[in-house]
C-alpha cells in the first residue's frame, strides 16, 4: 500500500559551513511551529537542438546545479510555555533539564538573519554551538533583578534600577519592569544609560502602579538587532509522516523575512531562505512535535498594544509590515558540492510599510525649506524630498513572556508617497527604509559591534 506524503515538520540546526549538511543527530534539529513550507527546486536546465538522429525525440537537456527557496511562516511568539522568570533567564539554560529553551526558534532565526553578533556564537564543537545558537546566548539578554526598581526617578520614560543595576544592561537593549509577571510591564527600548538611570527611547504605556514601585522587579529580556556579522549557515529536514519521507535542504540562507503588524491581529513572520543542496533520505523521516511557547497575542490596547510615530501614539494605520531583505553574493568554486563555496549577505534593508489616512486638522504643510505653514508640501511629501528621519515603533505584552517590542529610531521615506481611497477615506501609501542612527548613549564599555547600541533596527521580547 502506497504511504503518501500528507503532514510535514520541518527542523533546522546549525552546519559547520555552506557546501556541508549538519551531521549533528536529529535531535538536536529544532522543530519549528509554522505553517506547512513551500519548497521550490531550482535546477538549471537548457535545452540544446542536438541531433539525436530521429524525428520526434527529445533533445538530452544540459542540467546545472542544484538549489532551491525554502518559505514559511510562524505566528509570532514569546517565550516558553511555564517560563518562570525568577528561575531561568532569556539566554541561560533552562530551568529544567532538557526542557525547552527559553527563546522561540523563530527569534533566533530573525537574529541570525540580520547577523545579530552571530560571530560570537561559542562552542568547542558544532554541537556546543547548535545548543548556543537555539539558546540565543549571542544575543543581547537581560537578567531578572528581584525588588531592583528604585521608585524615585521611576516613570512613564525612566526606570531607576536600585545601586548597581545598570552594569547589568546595555543601552539599546530591551528592558521589562514591573511589580508582578502577571501585570502589563513596563517596557522599552534603552536610549540612554547613566549609572543605574535608564531612559526609553518612548515612554511605555503600562500603569504606573505596575512599575513605579520599590518592590518592582526587572525582568530578563532578549534583544535582537541589524549588525554587520554575517549568519551562520542552516540545514532543514523537511519530514512526512514516516520514515521514508525527509528531504534534506542545505546550506540555508535567509534572503528575507516580513512581519505582519497590523492592529487587532496576532503577527505573523515569513522567512523565506534559499538552499544550495538538496537530497532525500529514506532513513531520517518522521513528524516531529515542537516545543511549545506563549503565542503573542494580537496588537491591541487591552493587550497593552501601541504604535508610536515619531514617539507619540499614532492611530489611523493600516496595513503595517516590517521587511527585511538582503542581497546573497556568492563565492564561485569548481571544488565546491554544487559550485558555490560561500555566501555573504549584502546591502540589508529594513522596510516598514503602512497606509495612512489625511488628517486636514493635523496633518503638517511644510515650505521647500522646510517650514511648516499653510501652503507647500504635505509631510510626507516634504519628508521624501527634504530627507526627514521618523522613528516607530510597535510595542505589545499584557504579561512577563508575552511582551513583544520592535523600533526602527530613525527611517527616511524612500518612495512618492501615493494617495488614494481607502474605505471611503483619501490615505496615502508609504514605504520607509531604516537609515543610520546614533542617538542612543552610554557611559559603559558596550559597542555597536556587540551590543544595540545604536542599531539601526531593534527587535526584543520578555
Amino acid at each position: 500500500m502506497a504511504q503518501f506524503w500528507t503532514d510535514s515538520s520541518l527542523s533546522l540546526a546549525l552546519q559547520a559551513d555552506l557546501t556541508t549538511p549538519s551531521t549533528l543527530a536529529a535531535g538536536a534539529f529544532v522543530p519549528i511551529l509554522g505553517d506547512t513550507p513551500k519548497v521550490a527546486f531550482n535546477t538549471p536546465v537548457n535545452e540544446l537542438e542536438l541531433m539525436v538522429g530521429q524525428v520526434g525525440a527529445a533533445a538530452e537537456r544540459i542540467v546545472g546545479a542544484r538549489s532551491g527557496t525554502l518559505t514559511f511562516s510562524v505566528p509570532l511568539q514569546g517565550f516558553k510555555s511555564g517560563y518562570d522568570p525568577t528561575a531561568e533567564n532569556p539566554g541561560g539554560a533552562p530551568a529544567q533539564v532538557g526542557g525547552a529553551e527559553v527563546i522561540p526558534p523563530w527569534f533566533i532565526l530573525l537574529a541570525n538573519a540580520v547577523g545579530c553578533n552571530i560571530e560570537a556564537l561559542a562552542g568547542a564543537t558544532l554541537a556546543d554551538q547548535n545548543t548556543n545558537f537555539w539558546r540565543g546566548t549571542f544575543l543581547s539578554n537581560s537578567v531578572y533583578g528581584a525588588g531592583k526598581v528604585t521608585e524615585a526617578g521611576t516613570d512613564s520614560t525612566n526606570i531607576q534600577g536600585d545601586a548597581g543595576e545598570g552594569a547589568a544592561h546595555k543601552a539599546g537593549q530591551f528592558l521589562a519592569a514591573a511589580v508582578s509577571a502577571s501585570v502589563a510591564p513596563w517596557v522599552g527600548f534603552i536610549k540612554t544609560k547613566v549609572v543605574d538611570l535608564m531612559t526609553a527611547f518612548e515612554a511605555a504605556r503600562a500603569a504606573t502602579a505596575n512599575y513605579d514601585d520599590n518592590a518592582a522587579n526587572i525582568y530578563g529580556t532578549a534583544t535582537a538587532w541589524q549588525s554587520d556579522d554575517q549568519p551562520r549557515y542552516l540545514t532543514a529536514y523537511w519530514t512526512g509522516p514516516n520514515t521514508k519521507a525527509c528531504y534534506i535542504l542545505s546550506g540555508l540562507v535567509c534572503e528575507s523575512f516580513k512581519i505582519s503588524l497590523d492592529a487587532a491581529e496576532t503577527p505573523v513572520i515569513e522567512f523565506t531562505f534559499k538552499f544550495y543542496d538538496y537530497s532525500m533520505d529514506k532513513t531520517k523521516g518522521g513528524l516531529v512535535a515542537p516545543d511549545t511557547y506563549v503565542r503573542t497575542p494580537q496588537i491591541v490596547g487591552n493587550k497593552s498594544g501601541v504604535l508610536m510615530f515619531n514617539t507619540a501614539v499614532k492611530c489611523g494605520l493600516e496595513a503595517v509590515s516590517l521587511e527585511w531583505k538582503a542581497q546573497l553574493r556568492e563565492t564561485k568554486c569548481h571544488y565546491a558540492a554544487q559550485g558555490i563555496s560561500a555566501v555573504a549577505i549584502i546591502k540589508p534593508r529594513v522596510t516598514i510599510s503602512f497606509s495612512i489616512p489625511h488628517d486636514a486638522d493635523n496633518d503638517v504643510v511644510y515650505s521647500d525649506a522646510g517650514v511648516a505653514g499653510n501652503t507647500g508640501s504635505h509631510y510626507l511629501q516634504s519628508s521624501l524630498e527634504l530627507g526627514t528621519t521618523h522613528s516607530l515603533g510597535i510595542y505589545l505584552g499584557p504579561a512577563v513572556g508575552k511582551c513583544l517590542g520592535v523600533s526602527l529610531p530613525a527611517s527616511i521615506v524612500t518612495q512618492v508617497p501615493s494617495i488614494g481611497d481607502r474605505d471611503g477615506l483619501q490615505a496615502y501609501t508609504v514605504t520607509m527604509e531604516a537609515t543610520s542612527y546614533s542617538g542612543d548613549e552610554t557611559d559603559t564599555a558596550e559597542t555597536s559591534s556587540n551590543s544595540p547600541l545604536d542599531a539601526i533596527c531593534k527587535f526584543g521580547l520578555a
